[in-house]
């Protein structure tokens, strides 16, 4: 039972990576450059804002005729560089090796429970 959830959880998550990846790939996300704006893809438009992000950035209220300092963000930042350096992993197949403890307690149970049906026989 709990075999066929992961399995189904499992596809679930593929398909929506799938989907995320399509809708990325979409070009209906102005991109606010020098030039007046554009349209992008939302991935680059996600792209822009986590550099930004990442960098801080000064906004102006209007209605309060103040400017608005936003420091640098270290989780954005942090992103930026694991994916720059390449060490993002897959959340799934991180979740599936299991650890050390758990690998020697399932080996153990399992010669356990053989040298138990071996003695009952």
């Amino acid at each position: 039972m709990a075999d066929k959830k992961k399995r189904t959880r499992a596809k679930a998550s593929k398909l929506i990576s799938k989907y995320l990846e399509e809708i990325a790939k979409e070009e209906d996300a102005f991109i606010d450059d020098n030039d007046g704006g554009r349209m992008g893809t939302k991935a680059e438009a996600l792209g822009r804002l986590i550099w930004k992000y990442a960098l801080g950035y000064t906004e102006e209220d209007l209605k309060a005729g103040v400017k608005i300092i936003h420091p640098p963000s270290l989780s954005h930042l942090k992103i930026l560089l694991d994916r720059i350096e390449g060490r993002v992993t897959d959340v799934n197949v991180a979740k599936a090796k299991k650890s050390l403890a758990d690998r020697v307690k399932a080996t153990t149970k399992s010669k356990l429970n053989k040298m138990a049906e071996g003695s009952v026989e």
